[in-house]
């Protein structure tokens, strides 16, 4: 079966305009591409926490972190935009902790606590229009697990 030559420009200037919205389509929220990898997996009381984002792109406008379910500003641990002088901005989530943003996206959480222990969440904009998310959990254990814990009931 021939298909009349009209009908062959429709089809292929169709499956181009498809093929290139596919191509250049990126989804708002995207988590698919970033990941947050917890250094170390399961920190103790007073230890260093690195939260280390992979995925970030080499370009973006700025990086959110954010501390509990809920992404907004009474959550917002800090915000690092790489083009100021002091591109750290802490947020009112930060309070008392020791908090350090790098500009590939990571931060460095000094002495955690358990109390520190909950949802972490990065929001990168990239631009106006499209924002990457990642999320993990943090559980800092308080330092009595079985192995120190044995002087404390007499054994």
């Amino acid at each position: 079966m021939k298909i009349p030559t009209r009908t062959q420009g429709h089809f292929s200037k169709s499956l181009l305009l498809s093929a290139l919205i596919l191509a250049l389509w990126r989804p708002q929220g995207s988590q698919a591409a970033l990941h947050i990898q917890k250094i170390p997996e399961r920190p103790q009381k007073n230890q260093d926490l690195l939260l280390s984002v992979q995925g970030v792109p080499d370009t973006f406008q700025d990086i959110n972190w954010y501390l509990g379910e809920e992404a907004y500003g009474g959550t917002r641990l800090f915000t690092y935009i790489p083009e100021l002088q002091r591109p750290q901005r802490d947020g009112s989530a930060m309070k008392q902790r020791d908090i350090v943003g790098f500009p590939n996206g990571s931060m460095l959480l000094r002495r955690a606590q358990p109390t520190d222990s909950g949802t972490y969440q990065v929001a990168i904009t990239i631009n106006p229009a499209w924002t990457m998310k990642a999320k993990t959990e943090v559980q800092v254990a308080d330092g009595w697990g079985p192995s120190r814990a044995w002087w404390a009931v007499g054994l």
